[in-house]
């Protein structure tokens, strides 16, 4: 009897307990938290592209807007930094990309060359939330340059609704006044909706908004692609030759997706060993230090096309009052992606800032700090300066190979565009599809690492609910 009497009460406690602890075998139920931060961020990035078709207020677009912004290397590189709004002359136009040049100062500011925000830098999330709104402030200059540059660039493809002058130049308050002052809130816009995503949402909120800018216009790229083979002949060899060359690109896109995929996840193992753990029998139980090969993402592909873009911006607006200027002359010989001296420069700058951005991302030093005060050790490296030197040329080995693959694959559309006549906005590669791919691999990370700490707190849980079953039953008589 008083078995069957703890079994009564034990099955009585698991009922008042499951109001405490609800298990569910749906995925939505279990993770609803999960799901909600995903349905936030798809409804926030779908209301981004609603926002794209938003024209800047008081202007018409002129049948020459899209060849224009097409023929332009400098909206080029604006419409990959700032999320793709520049094609229809949206309120958020610039996107993040003011914002991106200003990160770059701020970052290479703090490396030790002003004492004050080397200090920022190491204060923890409080140092982190003053840079963060230091960078705001200084993206404010760069919003304005570039809203400025955009209006002398297309003077002649943008038309204000009034004003007699039906050329397109119009009152200057109109655009020196009204359309800067609407693109600069257009990008602090962009920058709250980025952090409402980071907070409320999956994270990296202005790289899903690049890469929703990247992605949303791929679908136009692939047809304008096989349009670009496919000449309009109806000639069955001609076009037999033109879907053959876009079923090789095709190809060739996917090989390399999964390179960058490869390159991406592709690490080092450095075996490690704690003092007085003795050795693990196991190999996939033997805790090592994972290197990657590109420590540093795709931050330095973005930080070479942020540098480029700034001296191209000054040059628009110098340009559209003096073509034959000297420094616009010298950025469209060495800074323009069509010579092979602004391939070059832009090549070397992706692999300078790649070392940069390894040693800033691993610290050799730090590490063997840390290794020593946790009795971490390399097996057959001495603790301290060994380990230190052993580790930075690891480091600096990795870095070698993976800043020549990065920079191969974001330089080569360019070389594509000059070896053919394939347009560069439509050749394989470049810094578009790095970050994508880059972007998707690291949400995918995040939510996996989510979904693990959701099943981590609902073990805790039940095994919480378990014991204190078994101890209210143990005292009932």
């Amino acid at each position: 009897m008083k078995g069957v009497t703890k079994t009564k009460n034990k099955k009585n406690i698991a009922k008042k307990n499951k109001i405490g602890f609800t298990k569910s075998n749906n995925f939505f139920v279990r993770n609803k938290d999960l799901v909600k931060k995903i349905v936030f961020t798809l409804l926030v990035l779908v209301l981004i592209r609603l926002m794209t078709f938003i024209t800047v207020p008081g202007i018409q677009l002129s049948d020459q807007f899209s060849q224009a912004v097409g023929n332009s290397e400098f909206f080029q590189l604006l419409s990959s930094l700032g999320g793709g709004g520049v094609g229809k002359f949206s309120i958020i136009a610039l996107g993040v990309s003011p914002y991106i040049t200003a990160s770059i100062i701020v970052q290479l500011l703090s490396t030790d060359v002003i004492p004050v925000l080397s200090r920022w830098t190491k204060s923890g999330e409080r140092g982190r939330r003053k840079l963060d709104r230091l960078t705001k402030v200084i993206s404010i200059p760069f919003a304005l340059m570039q809203s400025v540059a955009t209006i002398f660039t297309l003077q002649g493809a943008i038309i204000p609704k009034w004003g007699s002058d039906a050329t397109g130049t119009g009152p200057a308050w109109f655009y020196y006044v009204l359309v800067p002052t609407v693109m600069l809130g257009g990008t602090f816009l962009m920058l709250w909706i980025s952090d409402q995503i980071t907070i409320k949402g999956i994270g990296n909120g202005v790289s899903l908004i690049i890469f929703t800018g990247i992605v949303a216009n791929m679908p136009q790229n692939l047809i304008s692609t096989f349009h670009f083979y496919i000449t309009g002949s109806e000639e069955a060899s001609v076009m037999y030759d033109g879907i053959l060359k876009f079923t090789i690109y095709i190809a060739v896109f996917i090989f390399v997706i999964f390179f960058i995929v490869l390159t991406n996840e592709a690490e080092r193992k450095v075996p490690i060993q704690q003092v007085g753990s003795g050795l693990a029998s196991i190999k996939e139980h033997k805790p090592y230090l994972p290197l990657k090969l590109n420590n540093a993402g795709v931050i330095p592909v973005i930080f070479a096309s942020a540098i480029i873009s700034t001296p191209m911006t000054i040059a628009q607006i110098i340009g559209a009052k003096n073509a034959s200027n000297g420094f616009v002359l010298w950025t469209q010989t060495y800074l323009s992606y069509s010579t092979w001296w602004g391939i070059g420069i832009y090549a070397v700058l992706t692999l300078l800032f790649t070392f940069l951005y390894a040693q800033v991302q691993l610290n050799p030093e730090k590490i063997s700090e840390n290794f020593q005060k946790s009795g971490t050790f390399i097996p057959g490296i001495k603790p301290g300066k060994d380990t230190e030197k052993y580790l930075r040329g690891v480091i600096n080995r990795l870095s070698v190979l993976g800043s020549v693959i990065l920079t191969a694959i974001a330089v080569l559309p360019y070389i594509i565009s000059k070896i053919t006549d394939l347009p560069s906005s439509l050749a394989i590669g470049g810094t578009g599809i790095i970050i994508c791919v880059s972007v998707a691999i690291q949400t995918v990370q995040q939510l996996r690492g989510r979904l693990i700490q959701q099943e981590f707190i609902d073990k805790k849980a039940e095994k919480f609910e378990t014991s204190s079953i078994d101890n209210a039953s143990s005292h009932i008589w």
